[in-house]
């Protein structure tokens, strides 16, 4: 345990593979960075430009100064990976690695790997370079013998680490791993080869006496300050997820420089607004047609969608009274003049030019849509009625010509009266007689008086 650089008093476990916040105050300038980048197949396929992003027969790839704290996703995605560069992260443990057969060169320098391990499986290994890690005197015994299954090793890179300290390192080294021809970047002569294993039991003695010098110079360490400026694993997780911070605000202060930050998430509208009414809009401004006419039994409804737009991008909703098309977070909602059966609802888009076809039965289609019902009666406004007075004055009766004097009556007057009561007369033989009267003459009401005016009618036997 050692304190915190933040807190003066509270102790924090700093580990390789710390992963947590690093926050400082105080106008230090530093940043908060919340999580240290991954070694993803994203990351992989992005530094593998210059094999067109494609990861089956990728043979090399360079992920060094990614601040990465773990190595994974190279078995599934690199299986063919002979040149893999990882140096200058703060990789804790060498892991992921034992499946990747043709593997010939492995970096790995300016990393915190404590022991190596998990190149077991690596066959075709030749160059492996641990430069600037932490392997120290206790773990030096078990990281060789990790590495004798490596047979087609011949160059190693030890430099830079505690085992170093032991005089004997180098010996012992060359003593155990009889396939290296290059160590720490000097050939391994024979006469070198065969002094070391002559000296190995002494070599061994002398490996126990060291590790337990480390390990007791450890304990005394315990609970005391670290030295500013001291090259630990502690040290380097601060100084790398202060780098990634210092790298993660450059790069935002590039986007929004270039007008590529990200933005936030937009909220797609809801169905109905805040009256609880259908929403009716049209945000991607597509043109777009209703046709309920052209067939009575269905409603028919296009939207003029880009021709080149993917359909995955297209999120269609039919309800019985609305339709709701979402084209990339931009929705156009309409209210359907009649309820539709959503269910038997067919949605087609056009090869030609790309529009959304809807079609939506109609749950009811009985009556013609635009059918006039029976027509009513038109309304006639009140009027006021006439007073009676008025009415009768208006239908004032003439007594002009009302009594005529016969005496008075000149000769022109009389025959044309004579003839009138002719036509409107019917007039026949006596009824003694038996003679059959004219028909279409109207009998007088007393045929026994005589007009002194009309001379008689002669009867015809």
């Amino acid at each position: 345990n050692v304190l915190h650089p933040c807190s003066e008093s509270a102790p924090c476990l700093h580990s390789a593979a710390f992963s947590g916040c690093l926050e400082r105050g105080g106008g230090s300038g530093l940043l908060l960075v919340e999580q240290m980048p991954r070694l993803t197949e994203q990351l992989i396929r992005k530094r593998a430009e210059h094999n067109d992003g494609v990861l089956s027969d990728l043979e090399e790839v360079a992920l060094h100064q990614q601040e990465l704290e773990k190595i994974e996703n190279l078995e599934a995605c690199c299986r063919h990976i002979k040149i893999l560069l990882l140096q200058n992260n703060i990789i804790p443990k060498m892991e992921g690695l034992s499946k990747l057969k043709e593997l010939e060169y492995l970096n790995l320098a300016l990393n915190n790997v404590s022991k190596i391990e998990g190149i077991e499986g690596c066959e075709s290994l030749k160059k492996l370079d641990m430069t600037v890690n932490f392997v120290a005197a206790e773990e030096l015994e078990e990281s060789v013998y990790n590495m004798k299954a490596n047979i087609m090793l011949e160059d190693l890179y030890l430099t830079g680490n505690p085992c170093e300290d032991w005089s004997g390192f180098r010996a012992y080294v060359v003593a155990h791993l009889p396939q290296l021809k290059q160590l720490d970047g000097k050939m391994i002569l024979p006469n070198e080869r065969i002094k070391a294993r002559q000296n190995l039991p002494k070599l061994q003695q002398d490996l126990e006496l060291a590790v337990q010098a480390s390990l007791a110079k450890k304990a005394a360490d315990v609970g005391k300050p670290v030295s500013e400026g001291a090259y630990t694993k502690e040290s380097r997780n601060e100084m790398y997820l202060e780098m990634a911070g210092q790298k993660e605000e450059k790069d935002k202060n590039e986007r929004r420089r270039m007008g590529t930050e990200p933005k936030e998430p937009r909220i797609v509208p809801g169905i109905h607004n805040a009256r609880g009414e259908i929403r009716q809009c049209n945000e991607g401004k597509y043109d777009f047609n209703i046709d309920d006419e052209t067939d009575p039994t269905k409603i028919i409804f296009e939207l003029g969608v880009p021709k080149y737009l993917d359909t995955s991008a297209l999120d269609v909703d039919v309800n019985p009274n609305y339709v709701r098309v979402v084209v990339k977070d931009k929705v156009t909602q309409l209210k359907l003049p009649s309820e539709v059966c959503a269910d038997a609802a067919k949605v087609q888009r056009s090869r030609t030019t790309g529009s959304l076809r809807i079609d939506m039965p109609l749950m009811a289609p009985g009556r013609v849509r635009g059918e006039k019902g029976p027509a009513q009666p038109e309304l006639q406004p009140l009027r006021a009625e006439k007073p009676l007075a008025s009415a009768k004055a208006k239908e004032a009766v003439s007594v002009k010509n009302i009594y005529k004097d016969p005496r008075k009556m000149t000769s022109n007057q009389k025959s044309t009266e004579l003839l009138r009561e002719v036509r409107t007369r019917r007039t026949g033989v006596a009824s003694d007689t038996g003679a059959r009267k004219p028909i279409g003459v109207a009998c007088d009401v007393d045929d026994d008086d005589d007009d002194d005016g009309v001379p008689p009618l002669d009867v015809r036997t």
